[in-house]
C-alpha cells in the first residue's frame, strides 16, 4: 500500500512539479538574457525563423559602415586640400601684387626685394605641397605615403631653380618670350623635377593618380588633387607646363632669379608682364581646383546622407529580426515569477504531507 502511495502520491507529483520548475527556470534564463542584452538570443541559432534575415543583414550593415568611414576620411582629406589650395592662391596673388609693384620701376632694390620674397615663398610653397592629413600627403594622390617633394633641400637651391636661373640670365639677349618658353621646358623635364618620381609625369597622367574612394556597391569616386595634374582650362604650351602648381613654382623660380637684374635690362618689363599674365591665369586655375574639391565634397555629402538612410533601414530590419520586445519580456517575466512562486509553495506544502493526507 505504501508503495502505491509513493508512486501516485507525493513522489509522482513531485517529479511532475520538478520537471515544470526546471522548464520555467530555463525560460527564466532566456528572459533574463533578453532583458540584459536586448536580443532574442546570444547566437543566431536561437533566433528561429528570423535567423536567416539577421545573418544576411549584419554584413550589409558592416559594409555600409565601411563606406561611410571611407567618405569621412575622404572629406577630411578634401578639407585639408581645400585649405592648402587657398594658401597657394594667396601666394600667387601676393606674387602678382609684387610684380605690379615693380612694373616700370627703375629701382634695382625693389627688384631685389621681390626676388627675395619669391625665394621665401618658394619655401612656403614646398611646405604647402607637402601638407599631410591623418591618412597621408594630400597632394600625392594614390602614392599618399610619399611626400610630393622629397628631401629637405629648399626649392630655391634645387637643380631646377639653378637651371631656370641660368635661363633668366639670358634675358638681355634672348628676350622674355624665350626665357618663359625655356623655363617652361625645364619645369616639365622629369630629370629636373623636384617632385617624387610617381608625380614627375605629364599633367594628364598625374590626374589619373587621384585617390579612388569606394562609396557604395560597385561605386567609387576619384578625390583630391595631385600636385602635377592639370585642369580643364589648362594645356601645355610655350608659357605653361599644363599644371597650375608647376607653373606657379616656375614663376616663383623666375622671380627669385631676378635678384641681380637691373630694371633697365632689355626685356625686363616684358618678362614682368608675362609673369603677371601667367600668375593671373594660374590663380584662376587654382581657384577652379578649389571649386572642384567643393563639388566633390558636396557629392560625398549627398552619398553619405543616402548611406545613412540605408543603414538606418537595415538596422531597423535587423532589430525587428533580432531584438527582444522589452515590454513583452517584462510581462512574461512577471507572469513566470508568479508561476514559479506558486510551484515552490506547492512543493513546500507537499513536503509536509503525510499518509493521513491521502486517506
Amino acid at each position: 500500500m505504501s508503495t502505491t502511495i509513493g508512486q501516485y502520491g507525493d513522489a509522482g507529483a513531485s517529479l511532475i512539479l520538478s520537471s515544470g520548475i526546471k522548464d520555467m527556470n530555463l525560460e527564466n534564463e532566456t528572459l533574463s538574457w533578453e532583458t540584459s542584452a536586448g536580443t532574442l538570443s546570444e547566437t543566431y541559432a536561437g533566433l528561429g525563423s528570423t535567423r536567416s534575415t539577421a545573418i544576411s543583414l549584419t554584413p550589409q550593415i558592416t559594409q555600409v559602415g565601411a563606406w561611410q568611414a571611407n567618405i569621412t576620411n575622404a572629406q577630411t582629406n578634401l578639407t585639408v586640400t581645400a585649405t592648402a589650395l587657398t594658401q597657394l592662391v594667396s601666394q600667387a596673388q601676393s606674387m602678382a601684387t609684387s610684380l605690379v609693384g615693380i612694373s616700370g620701376t627703375t629701382s634695382p632694390g625693389a627688384v631685389t626685394s621681390v626676388a627675395a620674397q619669391a625665394a621665401s615663398t618658394l619655401t612656403e610653397l614646398q611646405s604647402v605641397l607637402n601638407t599631410s592629413s591623418g591618412s597621408g600627403y594630400v597632394f600625392s594622390g594614390n602614392d599618399s605615403n610619399t611626400p610630393p617633394i622629397n628631401g629637405n633641400m629648399p626649392l630655391a637651391n634645387s637643380a631646377l631653380a639653378a637651371q631656370i636661373s641660368s635661363i633668366v640670365g639670358t634675358l638681355g639677349s634672348a628676350g622674355a618670350s624665350s626665357v618663359m618658353a625655356n623655363a617652361t621646358t625645364a619645369a616639365s623635364d622629369p630629370s629636373l623635377s623636384v617632385f617624387s618620381p610617381s608625380l614627375s609625369v605629364s599633367p594628364g597622367a598625374a590626374a589619373g593618380l587621384q585617390r579612388s574612394v569606394v562609396t557604395g556597391d560597385n561605386s567609387s569616386i576619384a578625390v583630391g588633387i595631385v600636385a602635377t595634374q592639370g585642369t580643364a582650362t589648362s594645356s601645355t604650351s610655350s608659357t605653361s607646363t599644363g599644371s597650375p602648381i608647376r607653373d606657379l613654382m616656375r614663376d616663383m623660380m623666375i622671380m627669385s632669379s631676378m635678384k641681380n637684374m637691373s630694371p633697365s635690362t632689355s626685356g625686363f618689363s616684358d618678362l614682368v608682364n608675362q609673369l603677371n599674365a601667367s600668375l593671373t591665369t594660374t590663380i584662376g586655375q587654382l581657384t577652379d581646383m578649389e571649386s572642384t574639391v567643393g563639388v566633390t565634397q558636396d557629392g560625398l555629402t549627398s552619398q553619405s546622407t543616402l548611406l545613412t538612410s540605408v543603414q538606418s533601414m537595415l538596422t531597423t530590419q535587423l532589430s525587428n529580426a533580432r531584438d527582444a520586445d522589452i515590454a513583452s519580456v517584462a510581462t512574461e517575466t512577471s507572469e513566470l515569477n508568479t508561476r514559479l512562486e506558486a510551484s515552490y509553495i506547492l512543493v513546500s506544502d507537499m513536503k509536509n504531507m503525510t499518509l493521513a493526507n491521502y486517506i
